[in-house]
């Protein structure tokens, strides 16, 4: 099976008038998804399974007749590109390595230049295009025939065990649908598939499903079908190499027709595949310079047999001046008469080699080298990328994630630096894994770590965090079971006026607002006018108040000594005490009761509630007090930043006189 006999079974039967012969010749689909099963069962599987959802999820958005067997067709083929692909790549339980995904990536490309040159439909070749491109900012551009295909593809990938994780629920795989409603997936998309899922028709899932006995026993059984299968896995080979050695490459037929028009033709030209399919040949929809039919390399080869080279200017927008050598290779059928002329373009000043590697020295200046999420440097990048665009466009939220594993230095002291590092390691691995809305994952510095949720709102985002929170509450790290990691998370929102350091600012500072009120728990900030408006009161009383809580290296009976070396040694005064809550005043008022410059000069009131710590507590054995501390300003501060910087610099001595978290 060659490229050229592929082509020839493309050519319309005027005997068949089937809707589906008229999107794709009906030999063609059973060669391609014969050899689909012979290469792959499971992938087949998976590519009926999106059919039935495509189908359906059209049906609901008022979709008939030949529009539906377009999506059938569409999303039937949509994975064609992995009949090349090696089964250590298709089955690999881990991440891919650079190498691999560009691997991949060519193959998809390959996979549209067959479907291409079996003459498939151009609207269901542009689908399986668009669906393999994965860039959320150009989704408004795709047709609604790849946004369909989109959501169907991820809907079945989720809810089927993946060799790197068990399947979701369906209810889990809706709502990280949900989640990503108008970003990376349409929301009437979404929306439509949920009403199928809910309806009777939905139930032709189980039933495929239950097929799978018949699929295996009505498999690739004849010699024929299964040579057919065989040699169109190594026609993906033969372009493969022409994707990896060329800039670019197009095929005409014996009618001078464009049947074939690559990838890379596409990024050269400018000129999608779409509008090149089809059109009669002629120099000057790819050269500067314009040549004539007697002195053309592409015509010379159809009527000599023989390959031609020559020298051209590609016809690309922009000031790109290069040359390009250009082989004119003629394609000879069973009986040596050429039945079509591809040419290849290369650019000899510079090597596609290695492009791998380069993409591997890329994300190394880009990557935390101990986790592999993304560095400060490049986290900041993004940060400043969604921001610019929030400011193009200020009816697109995003909000920041920070958050920070708790107690991370007693894990060092007690179980060493290596299994601290593999905490980091782990912990980066699962909230990258379960990142399925756009989210950039970067390491901040330590233990902290940063979410960017582009185009997310507060409440969204909060959710997430919560999801993030609850997740790493309930997961086992390091292999180890005596190990329980909790982290603390810090939500907030682009708002009007906002620069992006502010951001980053409030969520830091949301951060430790749960970081002091018990840990382990989600906060958020906001200066939102709306909140303001709201909430005047409760907006000012926290600027005054400071909720913290330590976990003390001490027994009840030693507190009061404790306490009482740091009375003598801060200029503080014990006001009360009880068997459950003790007030000391620290600092003295300065003149006429002001606040004054320096810290003993500046008032404030710890009022401390003792309890006994919680019993899941990260805790050793002789930490025995959890104190529950209220800091507010005893008189009127210079400014909330100033009460706030005093309240924390006094509660951080306070922990280091009770040996405390």
């Amino acid at each position: 099976m060659s490229l050229l006999r592929l082509v020839k079974q493309s050519k319309p039967d005027e005997n068949t008038s089937s809707s589906t012969a008229q999107i794709i010749p009906v030999t063609v689909l059973r060669h391609l998804l014969s050899a689909l099963h012979f290469r792959d069962i499971n992938t087949l599987r998976h590519s009926r399974r999106v059919g039935l959802i495509s189908v359906g999820i059209a049906s609901r958005l008022g979709w008939e007749n030949k529009e539906l067997r377009m999506i059938e067709m569409a999303s039937l083929l949509h994975d064609v590109g992995k009949l090349g692909i090696p089964d250590h790549i298709i089955h690999k339980p881990g991440k891919l390595s650079p190498d691999e995904a560009d691997y991949i990536a060519i193959f998809h490309k390959v996979g549209v230049e067959l479907l291409q040159a079996c003459q498939v439909h151009p609207k269901v070749v542009e689908v399986i295009a668009q669906s393999h491109t994965n860039n959320s900012d150009s989704i408004k551009e795709f047709s609604l025939g790849s946004r369909i295909l989109a959501v169907s593809d991820a809907y079945d990938s989720l809810t089927t065990t993946q060799t790197f994780r068990a399947a979701f629920s369906r209810e889990e795989a809706m709502k990280i649908l949900e989640e990503q409603a108008g970003k990376r997936f349409d929301r009437n998309v979404v929306s439509a598939l949920s009403r199928w899922l809910d309806s009777p028709d939905a139930s032709v899932l189980q039933e495929e499903r239950a097929g799978y006995v018949a699929m295996n026993t009505n498999g690739i059984v004849d010699e024929e079908t299964q040579t057919g299968a065989a040699l169109i896995c190594q026609l993906f080979s033969y372009l493969y190499t022409l994707e990896s050695l060329y800039e670019a490459f197009y095929f005409v037929d014996t009618e001078q027709k464009i049947v074939i028009w690559s990838a890379g033709a596409v990024k050269l030209f400018g000129k999608s595949a779409k509008e090149m399919i089809g059109q009669r040949w002629k120099r000057s929809l790819v050269s500067q310079l314009k040549q004539s039919l007697t002195t053309d390399a592409l015509d010379k080869a159809f009527h000599t047999g023989q390959p031609q080279c020559h020298r051209m200017r590609p016809n690309t927008k922009g000031n790109d001046q290069r040359e390009l050598d250009v082989q004119a290779l003629p394609i000879l059928d069973e009986n040596n008469n050429v039945a079509g002329v591809a040419e290849l373009l290369c650019d000899g000043t510079r090597s596609k080699r290695n492009s791998g590697q380069f993409r591997e020295l890329q994300l190394a200046a880009t990557k935390d080298a101990l986790t592999g999420v993304l560095n400060r440097g490049e986290l900041d990048g993004q940060i400043k990328l969604v921001h610019q665009r929030w400011e193009a466009n200020p009816g697109t939220k995003y909000s920041v994630v920070f958050f920070d594993l708790d107690h991370f230095k007693a894990i060092n002291d007690r179980l060493s630096h290596s299994v601290g590092d593999q905490v980091l390691i782990d912990v980066a691995q699962l909230v990258e894994d379960e990142l399925y809305s756009g989210e950039i994952i970067g390491r901040y510095g330590g233990e902290e770590f940063v979410v960017l949720c582009p185009e997310t709102e507060l409440d969204h985002a909060i959710e997430r965090a919560e999801r993030l929170r609850r997740l790493i509450n309930s997961s086992n790290f390091a292999d180890r079971e005596d190990l329980r990691v909790t982290a603390s998370f810090g939500v907030a929102q682009v708002e009007p006026g906002d620069k992006m350091a502010e951001v980053v600012k409030r969520a830091d500072e949301a951060l430790y607002d749960a970081k002091h009120s018990g840990r382990n728990r989600t906060c958020s900030r906001s200066v939102s006018p709306n909140t303001l408006a709201s909430s005047k009161s409760e907006s000012k009383l926290k600027q005054w108040v400071l909720n913290s809580e330590i976990t003390a290296q001490v027994t009840a009976d030693l507190l009061p000594m404790k306490l009482a070396g740091f009375v003598e040694d801060n200029f503080s005064r014990i006001v009360s005490v009880t068997k459950d809550k003790v007030i000391i005043n620290v600092g003295k008022s300065g003149f006429l009761s002001g606040w004054g410059s320096t810290p003993h000069k500046q008032p404030i009131r710890l009022t401390m509630e003792i309890h006994e710590p919680p019993a899941d507590a990260f805790i050793s054995r002789n930490k025995r007090i959890l104190l529950k501390v209220v800091t507010t300003p005893i008189s009127k501060p210079s400014s909330p930043d100033a009460f706030q910087n005093r309240a924390l610099h006094v509660i951080e001595t306070l922990r280091s006189y009770l040996i405390a978290d």
